[in-house]
């Protein structure tokens, strides 16, 4: 399924490891079947995967009117990490029958689709997220964007590269910089600009089911935004993955997120998610 996402405001996607001071670089990746081996602004799989993760969950959460106030702590906190954030294993995988995976992957489709360490064992997802590439010259040559015409046409990737400034002017009338250690706080960050184009591929698994699949195209369709500093209007974009699902596949699933099954599911994994009980003799 082919994603191509269109920046409506300056897109933020930070690099790890640069030493630049107040400034944040742009992720690059190198592009080693071009002379030169460019390395090309981009955003990662990893960054459309969590965002559109943390918008299904939370949309489901939502729809089935469990938050912190209907669901008691611990138990809200462990599910909310688990579904909304990826979860984490607390030891050792225990054994898990097929029978009960199967049955878990049907009940919470969403669940399925993206995968979660649900603390005593690893669910896989059943889909894969493309980097998302700038239409520009070099992806164009590199086969990684199907159209270059829109967005960034032939222009080279640094060219769809600009930096902009913040900074954080104190209230002097009310609080002393001296004090309150609340100072001017001037940052640089690179971004894509807004206009340029990307593209990305997600892929599922041959036996993903069309809720899973329809889950995924549910939460493109209410994705705005994209990357970081989103509170300053960064990241705000577009989202067109054309004819790539079947329509029935978001009914399916919206069919379901309206049902009493979707609840049902959840609370039942609620027990599930207990704290991880010690064994005897350790």
């Amino acid at each position: 399924m082919k994603v191509v996402v269109t920046c409506l405001a300056p897109l933020s996607h930070g690099s790890f490891g640069d030493e630049a001071g107040n400034a944040m670089p742009i992720r690059r990746m190198a592009l080693v079947s071009l002379p030169g081996a460019p390395r090309v602004p981009c955003v990662s799989g990893n960054a459309l995967r969590g965002a559109l993760r943390r918008i299904v969950m939370r949309d489901l959460f939502a729809r089935c009117e469990l938050s912190r106030e209907t669901v008691p702590s611990p138990a809200w906190d462990r599910l909310y990490a688990a579904l909304a954030n990826g979860g984490h294993l607390e030891g050792s995988e225990e054994r898990v029958s097929p029978d009960s995976i199967r049955e878990l992957r049907a009940a919470l489709p969403p669940l399925s689709v993206f995968g979660a360490a649900l603390y005593s064992y690893l669910l896989p997802g059943h889909m894969s997220v493309g980097i998302l590439w700038p239409r520009c010259k070099e992806t164009l040559e590199a086969g990684l964007v199907a159209d270059a015409g829109k967005g960034g046409g032939g222009m080279l990737a640094e060219d769809l590269v600009e930096e902009v400034s913040h900074c954080r002017h104190v209230d002097r009338e009310q609080q002393s910089p001296e004090l309150s250690g609340v100072t001017p706080m001037p940052t640089t960050v690179e971004v894509l600009s807004t206009g340029t184009v990307l593209e990305s591929e997600i892929t599922f698994a041959a036996h993903a089911s069309d809720r899973e699949r329809g889950a995924i195209m549910h939460g493109l369709s209410l994705m705005r935004a994209l990357g970081g500093k989103a509170a300053g209007g960064f990241g705000r974009v577009s989202i067109d993955c054309g004819e790539a699902l079947e329509p029935s596949d978001l009914t399916s699933y919206q069919d379901w997120l309206g049902s009493k099954l979707a609840k049902g599911a959840l609370m039942d994994l609620v027990a599930q998610l207990g704290p991880r009980k010690a064994k005897k003799g350790k």
